[in-house]
């Protein structure tokens, strides 16, 4: 969800797609685990402005509760703002309501480039304690930020079509998540932008980082645990990830029974 002129507008809004929401798990609630809503304006402002924009947040969390997810930053980070340039700020609305849990979903690192405020994004994300990083792609050029969201357990959001289609990387298997896939670290796959360019759903994207990223090795129990990853690193209730987990792996379990029956033979 975006900024807006009016907070007011922007509760409402909200409230709206939390009742949407919940009218659609009530019909679909053997397909569908829910959905939860990020507030995520742009970079490209002033410290003021980022001030409203945590109000704002706040605002939104006592309107329609857990449904809120968190708060992040988004846009193209060459031409924005930091985070270093924010920090205290938002340290100081983190610290003036105590009793209030903001999660943070920062994009940060979507960059090819090194030693730039870009890619140290990573670094400050986690250390601003991120529950999970967009994107993440320069992780991999700084050791101790690997190192950190490794311990500290910090999903990254990996995009391959958008990387891919925006010139991060040209070929697929040159991407970082090859190399993190390798060593276990936390990822969760994203469709980023899919609009632009006429992807649906999260099929594209996983079917690229299977064939591009992972090992010639490796076989459906890395899609297994990156579907695993997509249900364990959301920001539901463990009660209603319990429960979404166990309606996955039913389907999961289904599919692997059709997978196993013998072809049928119509020739006659």
């Amino acid at each position: 969800m975006g900024p807006c002129e009016n907070p007011t507008s922007g509760i409402e809004t909200a409230q709206i797609l939390k009742e949407v929401a919940e009218k659609f798990l009530e019909d679909n609630p053997d397909d569908f685990c829910g959905i939860r809503m990020i507030y995520a304006p742009p970079r490209y402002v002033s410290i003021s402005t980022l001030n409203q924009y945590l109000d704002t947040a706040f605002q939104l969390q006592e309107s329609v509760g857990p449904f809120m997810a968190g708060f992040d930053l988004v846009g193209q980070e060459d031409k924005g703002r930091p985070l270093i340039y924010f920090v205290e700020n938002i340290l100081d609305k983190l610290a003036a309501n105590p009793d209030k849990i903001m999660n943070l979903y920062f994009h940060a690192g979507e960059t090819d480039w090194q030693g730039q405020s870009t890619d140290l994004n990573v670094l400050d994300a986690l250390l601003l304690n991120a529950t999970r990083i967009g994107h993440g792609y320069a992780i991999v050029k700084h050791p101790q930020a690997y190192k950190l969201g490794y311990e500290k357990n910090v999903p990254l959001e990996i995009c391959p079509i958008s990387n891919q289609a925006l010139k991060l990387v040209k070929d697929l298997r040159n991407h970082p998540a090859s190399i993190l896939i390798q060593n276990s670290f936390p990822l969760v796959i994203s469709s980023d932008d899919p609009g632009l360019w006429g992807a649906k759903g999260l099929s594209y994207d996983f079917y690229e980082a299977f064939m591009a990223m992972a090992s010639s090795s490796m076989d459906l129990r890395l899609l297994k645990k990156l579907a695993i990853n997509s249900i364990e690193y959301t920001n539901m209730e463990q009660e209603s990830k319990d429960k979404c987990m166990a309606m996955w792996m039913n389907k999961w379990q289904n599919s692997m029974k059709i997978m196993e029956e013998p072809d049928i033979d119509l020739v006659k």
